[in-house]
């Protein structure tokens, strides 16, 4: 963890006029949930219940900055599983547990005119970048680096990143830009939304935890569109690896991404639901295997097909009960499948 801090606080340092915050807010969440997998091929049924905490600061440095950590529990080295085992319902090994830094990061915002504006992350940074659902990337990943937000107007928006993603809980592998550009339309009420991007990860040899294609090197064209009317909304995330992947025969032509997700509603007030419907099918080389959500399948990442399907209610203020079901299986190669089943709520504060 060390080497992790020395590189986070180096960053930060860099930032001038930065003062202690005078306000400071404590903020965290905790989910439980019961998780059952079962009808694979090769793989044994698994139940059990487990447990995510969460408890973070932030605060204002002054007009411009702002800063914030938070702490999470997690499996150690794999920072991509934030949730731990506390009971178990059937055999199954039982990973060693850890709390680390989840995030910690400086934002800047900036005005510059009448509607232009800039939004600068430094730090061990949540990923910024604006898709439909989270197959190109797993949602809990918080790399290393700068992101750049640019809005030139309410219609537009330019985003850049140089990131490193991390290897285990305090080392990082390889390096991955990204460009995006995000435009917003409203047409009678029906909003449009077009967010063409680039992904350029510059591959590293000798991970140590994160060894799923890590050393390979991955530039991907990606588009993320929605159509959002009345609260229902349809969208697409579509990805195509540029590269080739002659050494691996039976996957060279496998290079696309592509989840298609029907939605409605959000958790804003007590009573509201929010489910989705969402069909997905992520090939080998269609992400990165190491980086990509491992919210619907125990055996992938990437080689996999299926639904996914989720329903939230907000009980009140400050938590939510929902259920979610996937049913997933592999593309190519070995044959295996599962489906996933989980029952789960979360407190927030």
């Amino acid at each position: 963890m060390g080497k992790f801090m020395l590189r986070v606080f180096i960053a930060l340092s860099a930032v001038p006029s930065v003062a202690i915050a005078s306000d400071l807010d404590v903020f965290g969440n905790m989910i439980l949930r019961y998780e059952h997998e079962s009808q694979h091929n090769n793989l044994p049924d698994r139940e059990r219940l487990r447990l995510i905490a969460r408890l973070g600061l932030k605060g204002d440095i002054n007009q411009h900055w702002s800063a914030q950590g938070r702490l999470s529990t997690g499996l150690k080295n794999k920072q991509n599983v934030p949730a731990i085992t506390i009971a178990k319902f059937n055999t199954q090994p039982q990973p060693d547990n850890d709390v680390y830094v989840e995030r910690l990061f400086m934002t800047g915002k900036f005005n510059l005119g009448k509607s232009s504006q800039a939004q600068l992350y430094i730090g061990k940074i949540p990923w910024q970048s604006k898709q439909v659902t989270d197959i190109f990337w797993d949602r809990n990943l918080h790399p290393i680096g700068v992101h750049l937000n640019y809005q030139f107007n309410e219609q537009h928006q330019l985003q850049f990143a140089s990131l490193k993603p991390l290897d285990g809980n305090s080392d990082v592998i390889g390096l991955m830009h990204i460009m995006q550009w995000n435009m917003n339309y409203d047409f009678r009420g029906i909003k449009l939304r077009i967010s063409p991007w680039l992904v350029d990860y510059h591959g590293q040899q000798g991970a140590r935890y994160a060894k799923k294609d890590t050393e390979l090197d991955n530039r991907s064209i990606r588009l993320s569109t929605s159509v959002n009317y009345k609260g229902y909304k349809l969208g697409v995330d579509v990805g195509h690896s540029l590269e080739s992947f002659s050494q691996f025969d039976q996957f060279n032509d496998q290079k696309t991404s592509l989840a298609v997700q029907f939605s409605q509603g959000t958790l804003k007030q007590m009573g509201n639901y929010a489910w989705h419907i969402r069909y997905l099918r992520v090939e080998r080389f269609g992400v990165i295997n190491e980086f990509a959500q491992n919210g619907t399948a125990r055996f992938a990442t990437s080689n996999l097909q299926g639904f996914d399907i989720r329903l939230r209610r907000k009980m009140n203020h400050n938590w939510w009960l929902g259920a979610r079901v996937s049913d997933i299986r592999t593309i190519k190669g070995k044959d295996e499948q599962g489906v996933r089943v989980r029952i789960e709520g979360q407190y927030q504060f």
